[in-house]
């Protein structure tokens, strides 16, 4: 069994994104007799972006595009997974691939169509889906603007790849059964598969270990450190988190937010709220130190199918508060102090934390008795092997 990963990323988002649930399945996978490949954007060429950068040019010239940038951003995104999706369909023709997994509907829907061209229906092929209830839906919230008429014809597109697909999967229970409600299902089909991420491999950090990661990233001792986690964009509700801080008049609060993208209106608000010299927001490939140092970490997301920064700090015994949309209850479960992601509550939320040292450790004694009952990578591979052999 050959199998070939396919996602849309670039290297950057390979610090945030599915890099980070996606690689430690490889070894496992391998030690079940899976030769497995991860392709991706950067594995095309320059002439293929070259290519795909004349074809935007050419298409944006149309007059049912041309000065529309919410259908100019949308065609962009379809043709970079359409492009990246028959780029990876061919490379498994030519290197005797048996399964290609594809890591959102779109990509997947270039790849059925370059396995159809190239391979002739040959190679199985499925998708995970990333996002929560439909990907129309999931990148209308991310800012790909989408109208109701719009969002109507990629939902009717969406359903085709699915029908198609051999196997479709979502961490979540929860992912499933809104991508069902989305596509106008009565119930989820056979083919349909929940396979949640894999427990991470963070450990807790002990009195030493806490000192150390402090000391390296250059943190007061004295401080209370709020971490966050995530791409830097408005369905992460950093905003709101920055707020529930500059809330904390009586505390000394230290907020670290990792991720990637624009930060200007991040650190306006702070400068607002009067907080900018305490908040701090940075870019890692590791992000053990930053939870071996954080005394809370805090979630404000409007929208995710699992969140793998939550279990994280579940994993790396921080105390979390985690807003509870989506898949987040479903992962979280009690090992996480769950509320709604306004900003009131989570003050207070916060607030409470901050003020009482043995609810922070309650709070992640019982985030480590969580995370130690999640699946590990061998388990999850073990899922993936079931799948792509049933197929």
């Amino acid at each position: 069994m050959r199998v070939l990963m396919v996602t849309r990323e670039t290297g950057e988002d390979r610090r945030y994104g599915l890099g980070r649930s996606l690689t430690p399945l490889f070894e496992p996978l391998k030690a079940a007799g899976v030769d497995v490949r991860y392709f991706c954007q950067e594995d095309l060429g320059a002439s293929a972006h070259a290519r795909r950068n004349r074809w935007m040019q050419g298409l944006a010239r149309l007059p049912m595009i041309r000065r529309r940038p919410d259908r100019l951003n949308l065609l962009d995104a379809w043709l970079q997974r359409l492009h990246v999706g028959l780029a990876a369909a061919r490379l498994a023709a030519t290197d005797g691939f048996t399964h290609v997994h594809a890591h959102d509907p779109w990509l997947a829907c270039g790849v059925a169509i370059g396995l159809r061209r190239y391979a002739g229906g040959a190679i199985r092929w499925g998708f995970t889906q990333h996002g929560f209830g439909s990907y129309s839906h999931a990148t209308h919230e991310d800012g790909l603007e989408q109208g109701p008429r719009m969002q109507t014809w990629m939902r009717r597109i969406e359903r085709m790849i699915t029908a198609r697909a051999q196997w479709v999967m979502a961490p979540t229970a929860a992912s499933l059964a809104q991508l069902a409600r989305d596509l106008g299902l009565p119930r989820n089909p056979p083919h349909w598969h929940c396979v949640p991420h894999a427990r991470p491999a963070l450990l807790p950090a002990d009195a030493q270990a806490r000192q150390t990661a402090r000391a390296t990233l250059g943190l007061d001792g004295q401080e209370v450190v709020v971490l966050g986690v995530g791409r830097l964009v408005p369905l992460k509700c950093f905003d709101r988190i920055v707020r529930a801080c500059a809330g904390q008049r009586n505390a000394r609060i230290r907020l670290l937010l990792l991720g990637t993208g624009d930060a200007g209106g991040l650190h306006a608000v702070a400068q607002g709220a009067a907080f900018g010299e305490q908040l701090r927001i940075e870019a890692t490939h590791d992000v053990a130190p930053f939870f071996h140092a954080a005394d809370i970490y805090l979630s404000a997301s409007s929208t995710e199918s699992f969140g793998m920064a939550n279990l994280e700090a579940l994993c790396a015994g921080v105390p979390a508060i985690c807003s509870a949309v989506g898949g987040v209850p479903e992962v979280v479960g009690d090992g996480g102090w769950l509320m709604s992601n306004d900003v009131e509550a989570l003050t207070r939320g916060l607030g409470a934390l901050v003020a009482n040292a043995q609810w922070r450790e309650m709070w992640a004694r019982r985030g480590l008795e969580r995370a130690a009952q999640w699946p590990t990578a061998q388990e999850v591979a073990q899922k993936y092997v079931a799948i792509y052999q049933a197929a």
